[in-house]
């Protein structure tokens, strides 16, 4: 008895190595259908640029709103939108495939990138018709919007 050694290692037993490979499994499983679904979901991401686009009408919208208390007077000619009531003038013009918004002619605020073109027009009542034509990433997007 004397020359017995008595080890004491910690290490793995097999149930605990088999519930690690079945959590592993489970895992590895679930990852194809994961894949599966972004794939699915990459066809909207392409479509962000309608965030932008109701957040560029939403933002004109709060300004004709602002302006409209007072006499307002709108003019519109193709690539520029001009609208003020005499004490404050705001502009909307396309310059480098931006939508460029100015405030008493200060400050260039970038409302949308990668139009390719616009057309302000302004209807009967007042009702402003803005046609866009946006490039994002190989697609031409056109939106009309009426205000």
């Amino acid at each position: 008895m004397k020359f017995v050694i008595k080890y004491n290692i910690k290490a793995f037993t097999y149930i605990e190595l088999l519930f690690s490979l079945m959590i592993t499994v489970v895992v590895l499983s679930a990852i194809p259908s994961l894949i599966k679904t972004t794939t699915l979901l990459k066809p909207q991401n392409l479509y962000h640029i309608n965030t932008e686009i109701e957040f560029f009408a939403r933002d004109l919208t709060n300004d004709l709103i602002a302006l409209r208390s007072g006499t307002m007077h709108t003019k519109a000619n193709g690539k520029h939108l001009r609208f003020s009531n005499g004490e404050k003038e705001i502009n909307y013009e396309l310059k480098n495939n931006k939508i460029i918004k100015t405030i008493q002619g200060r400050g260039n605020i970038t409302m949308l990138n990668n139009v390719t073109a616009i057309n302000f027009e302004i209807l009967k009542l007042n009702t402003i018709k803005i046609t866009l034509k946006i490039f994002e990433e190989g697609y031409v997007i056109e939106k009309e919007i009426y205000l």
